[in-house]
């Protein structure tokens, strides 16, 4: 993550107000900060190699994962989850991050963003932040969970925003749409092997090859949240398909597709009497296997569930788990008396 937000970092085209603001105020500019009504409490965000991160919280039976998942891979190959965009902030969050950043660059002789940020503290001191007045400051945050081979893409270069209460946030505020791409891009899902009839040690020549799983799916979901103002979005995978693939040209079929059916609230799949099973026409080499992959497609929509600007729901791109296992395939042996 140091290596990409890094790299993220240098390919944005920010201004000076930008590059101030993307950083976090440190445990001990918090404690020595008073005000006359006494210390202040400050809540401020973790962040990667000086970024400011977004403050989203994630959390469901998808996010947490575990042994047997794996993070959902998009239908759509051109799909990345969102950058950066704007997030509330209290007047002393703010005073925070800029606190850390004037200190931070008299520490290392910054001169030049030591005196613009000298500047803009004093500005602001002298409009006390806004402090007694209604409404919020929106700060640029970074996405802390996007996937390291994602390229940059933030198109927003303001480091901050004052907004009155009653005016709509600004653009390039946080909504549920973005919150639900982050739960997506978060997701982790069951990506279970396929339970063979015989079993994936024990094929047969000529013989039907039926697919099942030994624990039913069930469908995940993951909600990202931020609490100022209260905007969340959930995302729910739903088991859809199922695509076998034999893993030799000694098969026919090939390949057979499947559509998984829900048992309660779980989701699996039995192909015997199904139209499509895969057969072997030929055994395994001694000591070799071939390779059965099976692909497990998952409907994904998304739900607002918590007050946000923007649309409220919406489906997103299919999601997919796959799991390989090696099959030996063996003659009928048949005895003649």
């Amino acid at each position: 993550m140091r290596r990409f937000l890094t790299r993220r970092t240098n390919a944005l085209s920010v201004s000076a107000l930008s590059l101030v603001m993307v950083f976090l105020t440190s445990p001990q500019a918090q404690a020595d900060r008073e005000h006359a009504n006494g210390p202040a409490p400050v809540v401020t965000p973790k962040s990667n190699d000086g970024v400011l991160s977004s403050r989203v919280s994630l959390g469901g039976t998808g996010y947490t994962g575990g042994k047997g998942t794996q993070p959902i891979t998009s239908s759509n190959a051109n799909w990345s989850p969102p950058d950066c965009w704007y997030e509330a902030f209290t007047p002393d969050e703010f005073e925070a991050v800029l606190d850390e950043r004037y200190y931070a660059a008299g520490n290392r002789n910054a001169g030049s963003v030591y005196n613009y940020l000298y500047g803009v503290r004093s500005d602001m001191t002298a409009i006390k932040y806004h402090r007694g007045d209604d409404g919020s400051w929106w700060l640029l945050v970074y996405n802390r969970d996007l996937p390291e081979n994602t390229a940059g893409s933030c198109t927003l270069s303001d480091g901050w925003k004052w907004v009155d209460a009653g005016n709509p946030p600004p653009p390039g505020a946080i909504t549920a749409e973005q919150l639900s791409q982050v739960a997506y891009a978060a997701t982790k899902l069951p990506a279970r092997k396929v339970t063979l009839s015989p079993g994936a040690n024990n094929q047969k020549v000529n013989l039907a090859t039926y697919v099942k799983f030994a624990d039913a799916l069930p469908q995940v979901y993951v909600t990202a949240q931020v609490p100022h103002p209260p905007v969340a979005a959930t995302v729910v995978a739903q088991p859809y398909a199922l695509h076998v693939e034999a893993g030799t040209s000694y098969a026919s079929p090939q390949s057979c597709d499947y559509v998984f059916k829900r048992v309660g609230n779980q989701y699996n799949i039995d192909t015997e009497g199904s139209g499509c099973n895969i057969t072997y026409r030929k055994a395994t080499a001694a000591g070799g296997a071939y390779t059965l992959r099976a692909q497990i497609t998952w409907k994904v929509h998304w739900t607002a569930t918590a007050d946000q600007n923007g649309p409220v729901a919406g489906p997103m791109d299919d999601g997919y788990t796959t799991s390989e296992q090696d099959v030996t395939v063996q003659e009928i042996q048949a005895v003649n008396r």
